[in-house]
């Protein structure tokens, strides 16, 4: 048996002890170390998360990494002792979109780790081997709990390619806002522009990678882009804030050819007011993203393997798994210094 964080229904989430999994020939069975706490998951407690993408009863945990216990016997290239962490998306290769490299998208329909199937808040995961990526054996697991959330955002970027010299702006100081910063700067960026509302976060903002910030709620956001760009807007503006006033505001943000990437989730009923010409007169490309396909994973951990990425100033408060409801309430009360929640399973070390 194996201690795990299981949540049967919105507001009942309880320490448990369910049945170690067992890999099959082509899995991989992985001794979680730690797991991130995300608004996704607040909404899997709350019960606010859309119902096809959810499944109770279920364990939680789609941000996390580990050592790898066992392997099936057709695996290859993975062995017992390595350092990993696991896409979330669970896909069958074969459909038009995984051959596409939609892995995210994949039409056998939706399968993902820590929504319809146990993820990192169990002590002992099994995720199928294509999904695992191996790190350097010197790599810190905590840092790499969060290689999930950078691999989303990594998703908008490949895709939106900014090219050297531009100016990028990002709408939203937490975690996602924080990583884009992060990735931004390796695009050899004129101007980073992070815009926020708490001043911690904005300071955390020019340490990961800024070259100015906003606190949309004293500045004049508008007119510091406007200044940096010389009135033609940012080229890529990337919005990671989750609420439809954000989503607006980025379309006022970017030039004419410009590109506005979405990545925040508003929730059901939000509405957005957009003149519909906008699109069109402004010849904007407009990029949606629904998590991490397995090249924007591998990007992602190419970059940390390789020393590229600090992803330590984002985790902020580290629980052990028996705490979780305590983690829980951190992440939701949104205290001032609170960021990156993660739960580790205490028993382990590094």
């Amino acid at each position: 048996m194996v201690r795990a964080v299981v949540i049967h229904a919105p507001g009942e989430a309880r320490l448990a002890e369910i049945e170690r999994p067992q890999p099959g020939p082509d899995e991989v069975l992985i001794r979680s170390h730690a797991a991130g706490i995300c608004g996704s998951d607040v909404e899997v407690y709350q019960g606010t998360r859309p119902a096809e993408y959810i499944r109770y009863p279920v364990v939680p945990g789609h941000e996390w990494s580990g050592t790898v216990a066992e392997v099936g016997e057709r695996v290859r290239g993975i062995v017992a002792g390595n350092k990993v962490v696991s896409e979330g998306f669970v896909y069958c290769g074969s459909c038009q979109n995984c051959h596409n490299g939609l892995t995210n998208l994949c039409e056998a329909g939706y399968h993902e780790v820590g929504f319809t199937r146990p993820g990192g808040f169990a002590e002992y995961v099994v995720v199928p081997a294509p999904l695992v990526h191996t790190l350097p054996t010197d790599a810190d697991l905590s840092h790499a709990a969060m290689l999930e959330p950078t691999a989303v955002v990594a998703d908008s970027f490949l895709r939106a390619r900014p090219r050297p010299g531009s100016t990028v702006v990002v709408i939203g100081d937490g975690a996602i806002g924080q990583l884009a910063v992060h990735l931004a700067r390796l695009h050899s960026p004129a101007a980073v522009i992070l815009v926020g509302s708490r001043d911690d976060r904005l300071a955390l903002g020019m340490r990961m990678g800024a070259t100015h910030i906003a606190n949309y709620k004293r500045d004049d956001v508008e007119a510091l882009v406007a200044h940096v760009t010389a009135g033609r807007g940012a080229d890529l503006v990337f919005e990671g804030a989750g609420k439809a006033a954000a989503v607006e505001q980025a379309f006022r943000l970017a030039r004419r050819s410009g590109i506005v990437a979405l990545q925040g989730i508003a929730g059901e009923g939000a509405r957005l007011r957009i003149d519909p010409d906008l699109f069109a007169l402004a010849h904007l490309t407009v990029i949606g993203t629904f998590g991490a396909n397995a090249a924007a994973w591998s990007y992602a951990v190419q970059l940390f393997s390789t020393g590229l990425l600090d992803l330590g100033p984002l985790v902020t408060h580290t629980y052990p798994l028996a705490a979780y409801q305590s983690a829980l309430d951190t992440l939701v009360a949104k205290d001032t210094g609170t960021l990156k929640v993660l739960v580790t399973h205490e028993s382990q070390e590094d």
